[in-house]
């Protein structure tokens, strides 16, 4: 398969609150900007899966911008700047809360509590051409629920999107980045790829259920987001990913 390397950057909130989720509008904006300037192409998630699991080639320089939770944020403050720059982007909502708040345990306790999309927005979006994913129904921590309540929160928040929008749905994302082979294998029998919080590139090695991503956090600093696509920048998400993961085994119960 023709090599490439996708970077999928993950949003969440585009709000001016400083929280670690949020990114301010006028930061979206000269990112879109610049992106734009740059050459970049974005793509919805549906549209990347089916372009590997078909080996049809990429254009130079392909993104995808994924937006985390369905924040109403999108629809003011997102939407109108990706619009303007023919940006597509991919939407993971939290099925069970849309029209009401970011409700759920686990969220920045320097974020507040926030509006998410609903149904008329979602519907209105999709036909604006926003793909919409599932985030599951109410954004638990998938290892922590039973294997029948894991199943309902996946296959559950299909179904409502697939009823609400009349098409299929085809995006995943895992609430928290919280996965296992059980969790991957459902995921698997209802969508077409699902997103992991690995920091990373999509390449022909990546595992479609676990889709590596770029979290917006990381490309606040101007200077960074100018080398999205050279190997220095790949470098830098490696040494990212490490410090991470050793943060997380120093944090570890003995």
């Amino acid at each position: 398969m023709t090599m490439f390397s996708v970077p999928i950057i993950t949003y969440h909130s585009i709000d001016d609150s400083g929280s670690v989720i949020s990114t301010a509008p006028t930061v979206f904006k000269r990112q879109i900007a610049s992106l734009a300037k740059d050459g970049f192409r974005a793509f919805t998630m549906r549209e990347l899966a089916s372009r590997i699991e078909m080996k049809t080639p990429l254009p130079p320089k392909p993104v995808v911008l994924t937006f985390d939770d369905g924040f109403k944020n999108f629809y003011t403050d997102a939407y109108p700047v990706l619009n303007a720059y023919h940006f597509a982007a991919t939407v993971f909502v939290v099925t069970d809360h849309c029209g009401h708040y970011n409700d759920w345990n686990g969220n920045p306790a320097d974020f507040p509590r926030s509006e998410l999309l609903t149904w008329k927005d979602i519907r209105e979006l999709s036909a604006e051409g926003i793909e919409f994913g599932s985030h599951t129904r109410t954004h638990p921590d998938l290892l922590s629920i039973s294997a029948a309540s894991i199943e309902d929160e996946i296959a559950g928040s299909k179904a409502a999107l697939d009823d609400a929008l009349g098409r299929e749905t085809a995006s995943f994302a895992y609430p928290f980045g919280r996965k296992n082979e059980m969790v991957k294998g459902i995921a698997a029998a209802n969508y077409r790829s699902a997103t992991s919080t690995v920091l990373g590139k999509v390449t022909p090695h990546s595992d479609l259920y676990s889709l590596e991503r770029v979290d917006a956090y990381y490309l606040s600093n101007p200077w960074i987001l100018d080398r999205l696509d050279t190997a220095g920048f790949d470098r830098y998400l490696t040494v990212r990913q490490f410090l991470r993961n050793a943060k997380a085994f120093a944090a570890r119960p003995y």
